[in-house]
């Protein structure tokens, strides 16, 4: 069964991949050519040598993504689809990751139930359908909670458990900026959870205590890059977080009431299952970040969580209701499913627990409600669990490529791909300023020489209008026969040479030529 809901969960992230998500952002042709230049020149964009943090758009950013996607470069290419494998196969790997928890904890058909709502979770399905490092968490956290909860008639993980999880970890806390806020104050809350009698009984004294040194002095260890990093390139670490913090000069009172706020509203019934994020790339515009068919099994899961109070329990709570303590300490795009993406797969193992109780639940309810009410519920449930996911997965494969087209950038390929054909026709080329960082897709698309980027940071034959500068101010007849990659409100006496359009039909770009060719 599992071989076959493996299987499944990567048909649904692989299929169409390199063209749904439709276009391809800016961040993903950045992570796919710094991978290449890696490949190519043993450097990042900026020219450093195997770098732990590269240089991304004028902030700097975790490298660990672009590392994993070194060995589909080389076999693939510079293709969109060898710059989301990674994250496709991350997907997958939660849903395994998820099994062999839920599976540990409560038995096989628990974990077959925690990897099928992971599975089929519109916020995994999403996200692992396109370059982003967040993925990487949803499976490196629940593999790090998998080892340390593992032996669960132990107190306490052993020894070789402990370092394995803090790995784990480590791997979480290098992956995605947020993470360096949740991951320690997560792995302190696990360990204290870890506490009781019988771990600080005299037979379990020394074994607990040695377990946990071994833990955190991996940790402590592992920590000392990203350390440096934050202490020594301060400018460069904090230059994306300063711009989006709610740490911003207000007093500790209102920023502690902001703080409070933002948490609160990733428990939202409009983000968790209404409507979700209102980013595009972040959800698609018909459903929340959790399915709805999911809510009775996490109530259940928390009651029997509250009640039981076991070293699991404590654990699943604190993992539960951690998830948004980054994300809220920002005020962009509140509530955020990139920078919350903790809370997979912890809704979903919830949910499995509470699946475990339904038997302890149901003589209950059928003495509350009557059987046949009880029936008529599970019926309605099984319907939702079947009809539910049918609905996302249409939309997400033949409505969303469409409505969401614009927020993924779609037609710089195209673009690009007009211009390498007819850059020989003209002296140069120039990029309109009413487009965001268009230089890395000329990078990607073109598979421009590593070496020349590293070394001139500008790209032959093209020049880029600074990003909010109108074109018409730096037209010179002058120059040439110019290519200009407008707008379709720009230049509009002008004919164009070539209309990029959105799946739509709506234009989003034109190439116009100008002037006469230099003799």
């Amino acid at each position: 069964m599992i071989v076959l809901l493996l299987a499944g969960s990567f048909l649904l992230r692989f299929a169409g991949l390199s063209s749904n998500p439709p276009g391809f952002f800016r961040d993903e042709a950045d992570k796919g050519y710094t991978s290449y230049c890696l490949l190519q020149a043993g450097q990042d964009q900026s020219g450093r040598s195997w770098p732990l943090f590269v240089q991304a758009m004028k902030v700097t950013t975790s490298a660990v993504y672009q590392y994993v996607d070194l060995p589909f470069i080389a076999a693939l290419g510079l293709t969109e689809q060898a710059v989301r494998l990674p994250a496709c196969l991350a997907g997958v790997l939660s849903v395994c990751a998820s099994f062999l928890l839920a599976r540990s904890l409560w038995g096989t058909a628990a974990g077959l139930w925690a990897g099928l709502f992971v599975a089929l979770s519109p916020w995994s399905l999403l996200l692992s359908r396109w370059a982003n490092q967040s993925i990487l968490l949803t499976f490196s956290i629940p593999l790090g909670i998998y080892l340390f909860v593992r032996q669960k008639e132990r107190p306490f993980p052993s020894i070789h458990h402990s370092w394995a999880a803090s790995c784990c970890f480590l791997l979480a806390l290098y992956t995605y900026a947020p993470a360096r806020m949740y991951i320690p104050v997560f792995c302190v809350l696990i360990w204290l959870a870890s506490l009781s009698r019988v771990s600080l009984s005299r037979e379990h004294r020394r074994s607990f205590f040695l377990s946990g040194s071994i833990f955190f002095t991996v940790f402590a260890v592992g920590c000392i890059p990203l350390a440096h990093h934050l202490l020594y390139e301060s400018a460069e670490s904090g230059a994306r977080l300063s711009q989006i913090t709610i740490h911003d000069g207000q007093s500790l009172f209102s920023m502690i009431r902001e703080w409070i706020g933002n948490y609160f509203l990733h428990f939202s019934p409009g983000f968790l299952w209404i409507r979700g994020d209102e980013n595009l790339r972040h959800s698609t515009a018909l459903f929340g970040q959790l399915h709805i068919y999911l809510i009775p099994l996490i109530l259940m899961g928390l009651v029997r969580a509250l009640k039981t109070r076991s070293r699991i329990d404590r654990i699943l709570l604190i993992w539960l209701f951690m998830f948004p303590i980054a994300s809220a300490f920002t005020r962009e795009s509140i509530p955020h499913a990139l920078r919350s993406v903790f809370a997979v797969p912890a809704f979903h193992v919830t949910a499995a627990y509470g699946l475990t109780a339904w038997r302890e639940w149901r003589p209950c309810l059928e003495k509350r409600f009557s059987v046949d009410g009880v029936k008529a519920a599970v019926r309605l449930w099984t319907a939702a669990l079947i009809l539910l996911p049918a609905i996302h997965l249409y939309d997400l494969f033949f409505q969303y490529p469409r409505y969401a087209a614009m927020d993924w950038e779609y037609g710089y390929k195209e673009a690009v791909e007009w211009w390498k054909t007819h850059r020989a026709e003209a002296d140069s080329a120039l990029v309109s300023g009413l487009a965001e960082y268009p230089y890395v897709f000329f990078l990607f698309y073109d598979e421009y020489p590593p070496e020349q980027w590293i070394a001139r940071q500008r790209i032959d034959g093209v020049e880029f209008v600074p990003t909010g500068r109108p074109t018409q101010s730096v037209l010179n007849p002058e120059e040439g026969r110019v290519l200009y990659l407008l707008r379709p409100d720009e230049l509009q006496m002008a004919m164009p040479d070539a209309v990029i359009q959105l799946p739509t039909g709506e234009a989003i770009w034109k190439w116009v030529a100008w002037g006469k060719r230099r003799e």
